[in-house]
């Protein structure tokens, strides 16, 4: 290997893992496991999107929403409940909540974004 090539590898390393720990230290109330799996950040920025005006999403007691809070949706509900349940908001909505659809690649997402709650 070209020793110009080598500097530059062992450069890399470590400027990957700053960038790496640096997006760790960012980002106030949102799960630490959101920042890292792809398919929760995705699934989070759905719910900023289209459920924020009604739930809190993140971990916070903050708000003043009409719907449940996240945290405790992540509680009450495993994996597969909230995966019946999403496929009803989307075909019906719930209570007072209107139909949204989504995905199923959404679902998917919004469901790793709950496994990151769960944990806290």
């Amino acid at each position: 290997m070209h020793p110009e090539a080598i500097v530059r590898a062992s450069l890399l390393v470590p400027a990957l893992s700053l960038a790496l720990g640096l997006s760790a230290c960012a980002g106030g109330s949102t799960p630490g496991a959101a920042r890292f799996d792809p398919a929760a950040e995705r699934g989070q920025a759905f719910a900023a999107r289209r459920c924020a005006g009604c739930h809190t999403i993140g971990l916070d007691d903050g708000g003043s929403a009409d719907g449940p809070r996240f945290r405790d949706l992540s509680r009450r509900y495993n994996a597969l409940s909230l995966q019946k349940r999403f496929a009803e908001i989307s075909q019906h909505g719930a209570g007072m909540m209107p139909p949204i659809t989504f995905s199923t690649a959404e679902a998917e997402d919004l469901l790793a974004y709950f496994a990151t709650l769960e944990t806290r």
